[in-house]
């Protein structure tokens, strides 16, 4: 392993940046299933809202969560080969407190967790990981689809809202909590976030051990740092998005139908989980790919700076994401902003981003939660800002 290895997780850690913060903010402006399910409610999408919607499922929804956890586990192994310390228990400790004090669907936790478990998994042979980690992943897709096609047995004159305890009533319930202000939605928050732990440790918690091995498996052959010849990177995106994104946007547009019922909610529920890992790995050979063009730099480079404090810039979107939708009372955006309006917000909080990534980098070593967790790791704290002419 070599610097550019190094410099490719930074890639694909900086990528996770932007496309989280596009990814999050249907869950974070509205009752959770209105993510996967546009008419919760009640509600009719007009054209924008409704090609809004139907582009984020199809290129950015489950997708960068798959791309992060595979990124993290190469990162957590480039951190193990260079003898540094991982501050996992600090990351728990801090993505417990996001997820009950913020927003329930954040990923460090769940991160956390499968990575204290990855780690000791290294000392495997290569070959015996890479079939452990393919069961882990495919045992979970499996779990997806098995526990969506239970739905089939519904009738299909229930809306699917109904189905997720989020009909229109639920819905307004949820809106004005959020809308009377952080303690008000307090402790729906709590309660969503308990449940949603649970289901990520017991249903999707081997998955993501599972994409965690890959990205360490990713790390150690040399396709996360560009290393592989250029053909083969342009194969595997072609493969992967060209049958990634014809399952994603399927499964989009079957959950925009006027007839969309709980019957086939494991069909575009397979379909998504299934092109969400394609595509993962489409968007991620496209990555390493770009690495090696010079005529990139400038947008690689960013990317290589946002994925050194990407754990940084996670954590603030959350907490933007909570001045937005739920923190002061009768000011918050939460359920009034429509696919469209959020589309927007993203692209403008992303150019900020943009922006604030640069400048960071230009004074500071590291991002401040990563220089937070990893003082506490180490009881001693470091500079943050550069020396002089560094």
């Amino acid at each position: 392993m070599d610097e550019r290895d190094g410099a490719g997780l930074r890639r694909l850690l900086g990528l996770c940046a932007f496309g989280l913060l596009l990814a999050n903010l249907p869950g974070m402006a509205g009752v959770w299933p209105s993510a996967d399910l546009p008419e919760i409610g009640g509600r009719t999408l007009g054209a924008a809202d409704a090609l809004a919607w139907w582009t984020g499922q199809t290129l950015v929804s489950w997708t960068f969560n798959i791309v992060l956890i595979a990124a993290f586990g190469g990162w957590l192994a480039w951190q193990q080969d260079r003898g540094l310390r991982v501050p996992l228990g600090w990351m728990l400790l801090l993505g417990l407190v996001l997820a009950y004090f913020v927003w329930f669907g954040e990923l460090i936790s769940i991160l956390a967790i499968a990575s204290m478990i990855a780690l000791p998994l290294r000392a495997m042979q290569p070959a015996s990981r890479l079939v452990t980690a393919l069961v882990l992943v495919g045992g979970t897709l499996l779990i997806v689809v098995a526990g969506s096609a239970v739905t089939a047995l519904l009738p299909d004159t229930m809306e699917p809202g109904q189905l997720l305890g989020f009909g229109a009533e639920q819905a307004t319930e949820a809106e004005a909590a959020h809308r009377a202000g952080y303690f008000a939605q307090l402790p729906r928050n709590m309660a969503t976030a308990l449940q949603w732990h649970l289901m990520e440790v017991v249903f999707l918690g081997g998955g993501v051990l599972g994409l965690a091995m890959i990205g360490m498996l990713a790390l150690e052959t040399g396709f996360a740092g560009g290393r592989w010849p250029a053909m083969h990177y342009v194969l595997v995106a072609a493969v992967c998005l060209g049958l990634g994104l014809p399952l994603t946007g399927w499964a989009a547009a079957a959950a925009l139908a006027r007839d969309f019922a709980p019957s086939g909610l494991w069909q575009s529920n397979g379909a998504h989980a299934t092109g969400a890992l394609l595509c993962a790995a489409g968007f991620a050979a496209l990555i390493s790919l770009a690495g090696n063009q010079a005529r990139l730099v400038p947008v690689t480079r960013l990317l290589e700076q946002a994925g050194e404090i990407w754990l940084s810039l996670y954590t603030g979107q959350l907490l933007i994401g909570l001045a937005l939708f739920s923190l002061l009372p009768g000011l918050s955006l939460y359920g009034r902003l429509g696919p469209a309006g959020l589309a927007l917000t993203g692209f403008l909080l992303c150019v900020v981003q943009a922006l604030a990534v640069w400048a960071w980098s230009r004074s500071f070593r590291t991002g401040p939660v990563e220089w937070l967790l990893d003082g506490l790791s180490r009881r001693r704290f470091g500079p943050l800002r550069r020396g002089p002419g560094a």
